[in-house]
């Protein structure tokens, strides 16, 4: 392993890399690393190329890592679930614009996102407004919304999700 992140902050689970940046890139769907996303330090740890420590030294597990994650995050490995599926997948995701919610891109070195993806789990209610927002959100920015949701088996189903405005034209007449 010669990836080395530092936990930085652990009330705010701030993280860096601190020995081999260029390592991680080969990883990490993006083309800069001062810092790192909780869910991509998950993804390096688990994949076996990066320990993280605190900076006394300690060193925190894969389940450490998800346990102090979680603490700040309810929705953590769920999170880490579909990020690893679309990754085995071969898809390109990073970390979105709101909580809860990964990016797809097609190649590493292009900027464009094509895919907005909100993470939700089976048993957790979501207001129709927090949808309805992130699907303005996606269409405002030309992503295509989707949402995965995760069973209480770690199953993940993706559904493209869309605002309907239902529209009449003209009544129909009457007795004919």
């Amino acid at each position: 392993m010669t990836i080395e992140i530092i936990v930085e902050d652990p009330e705010a689970l701030e993280l860096r890399i601190v020995r081999g940046v260029e390592e991680a890139l080969r990883y990490l769907p993006r083309s800069s690393a001062e810092s790192v996303h909780p869910l991509e330090a998950l993804y390096l740890v688990y994949n076996g190329v990066a320990t993280v420590t605190d900076r006394r030294g300690k060193r925190y597990s894969f389940e450490n890592l998800v346990r102090l994650y979680s603490l700040r995050n309810p929705y953590a490995w769920v999170e880490f679930e579909v990020y690893l599926d679309l990754r085995k997948r071969g898809r390109l995701p990073v970390p979105g614009p709101r909580p809860h919610s990964l990016l797809l891109k097609k190649r590493k070195k292009e900027p464009k996102f094509t895919h907005y993806i909100l993470v939700l789990e089976e048993s957790r209610p979501v207001k129709l407004d927090t949808l309805y927002s992130f699907v303005e959100e996606a269409s405002k920015n030309n992503w295509e919304p989707l949402l995965a949701i995760v069973d209480r088996y770690g199953d993940i189903t993706y559904y493209t999700a869309l605002v309907f405005r239902p529209g009449l034209t003209r009544l129909p007449k009457e007795g004919g």
